[in-house]
């Protein structure tokens, strides 16, 4: 695995994925701080924390938007290469274990991701001392919060891999993940919210205030079932489909 996750890193290596790093985070940062102090007497409640209430708009717009097109774009590329010129073909005549191709793909979206996260959060800082914000900063909260939008991606990276692997041009991931974006914000609102992976990550990501999430063992719960049905068919897809 150490060696297929390696080999991924290389294949990305010329691919300028830094400016995706740097897009994405510094778009939901923006996007969040203007509305914010748009509209700071509307968010700011007596006993409110600043840093709060400018993170609940983060959660807003990175969740729900910038977060999973991230995603489609991230499987893409990590697939993007064995599309051209035979590479499945290639890939998969190596004495190496399908499982464990299909999840060194897996875990090198992971990555891409959570690179994206920590640079949101510098920014998310930066951003907000650049702003004024006075109050107590409150930093494990702020850093739970980016860990569980991590998490809450996990199903659907697996469903955009899943697309991925079997389309072949690029642009089809990318407008599946486009399409099924546009409606979230109002599906996560509802009971289905909890199970749609495009909603999963702003519901993660919002603070429990903020969130309309009632039962958070049964968000987890939820959320844990759908990462582990979407990776055995996943795997299983992979395994035996005849990928050329």
């Amino acid at each position: 695995m150490k060696n297929i996750l390696y080999v991924e890193r290389l294949k990305l290596k010329r691919s300028k994925l830094w400016l995706l790093y740097l897009i994405g985070p510094l778009l939901g940062v923006f996007l969040a701080y203007t509305n914010f102090f748009k509209n700071y007497d509307l968010f700011m409640q007596p006993g409110d924390n600043a840093w709060i209430e400018a993170w609940t708009q983060v959660a807003l717009f990175m969740g729900p938007f910038v977060l999973p097109i991230l995603v489609g774009i991230y499987a893409a590329f990590v697939c993007r290469g064995e599309h051209v010129g035979g590479g499945w073909k290639q890939l998969l005549a190596l004495p190496i274990k399908h499982s464990e191709i299909f999840l060194g793909k897996f875990l090198t979206v992971v990555h891409m991701l959570t690179i994206t996260m920590l640079i949101l959060f510098i920014f998310f800082i930066g951003f907000g001392f650049v702003k004024g914000i006075k109050d107590d900063l409150p930093l494990l909260e702020v850093l739970g919060f980016l860990i569980r939008g991590v998490l809450a991606c996990f199903p659907l990276i697996l469903l955009q891999l899943v697309v991925s692997i079997r389309a072949k041009t690029f642009g089809i991931p990318l407008a599946v993940s486009i399409i099924f974006t546009l409606p979230a914000i109002i599906i996560a609102s509802t009971p289905l919210g909890q199970i749609y992976p495009w909603t999963q990550p702003i519901l993660a990501m919002s603070p429990e205030d903020e969130s309309p999430i009632q039962s958070y063992f049964l968000f987890y719960a939820l959320l844990i079932g759908t990462f582990v049905a979407l990776l055995l068919y996943g795997l299983r897809s992979f395994i035996k489909r005849d990928v050329t």
